[in-house]
């Protein structure tokens, strides 16, 4: 009897820090305390993101025509498919990163999400006219650096 009220005290309080205010100083600790509790394969995203910081990453381009984001497109808007890992819940969408490659640089807006099994973390999927102001299509995978803008 005493095993399961233990027990039980520890799935509540379990629950309370679950259900508490994620602060991005502890968003670490939060995703080590869901994959401790089984609760791995979980996306835990805090829509943070550090203006000014740099990721970078294989750039690509595709031709999709709607995104994960709700709004169509066509391959000549400048927009850009961000990464699972960093895309979150879609907390990045409508959100302009500018992207680098070599000395060209080009501002484009997020709005879809590049499946994992594609773009690993700091990837990005560019619509045809955003790359080719990077560089040719037929180049077609480059090493990118961006930043949130």
């Amino acid at each position: 009897m005493a095993f399961i009220y233990k027990l039980a005290l520890l799935a509540i309080a379990a629950l309370a820090a679950i259900a508490a205010p994620i602060e991005t100083s502890s968003r670490h600790t939060t995703a080590a305390a869901i994959s401790f509790l089984g609760l791995g394969n979980s996306t835990v995203s805090t829509g943070f993101h550090a203006t000014g910081s740099t990721y970078s990453g294989r750039g690509t381009w595709f031709t999709d025509k709607s995104g994960s984001c709700g709004v169509s497109f066509d391959t000549n808007d400048m927009i850009v498919a961000m990464n699972e890992a960093q895309m979150g819940s879609n907390t990045k969408c409508g959100k302009k990163i500018r992207v680098n490659y070599q000395d060209k640089s080009v501002t484009v807006k997020v709005v879809d999400t590049c499946p994992s099994k594609y773009c690993s973390s700091g990837a990005l999927d560019l619509s045809q006219a955003a790359f080719k102001q990077l560089a040719p299509l037929d180049k077609g995978e480059i090493y990118v650096k961006w930043e949130f803008v």
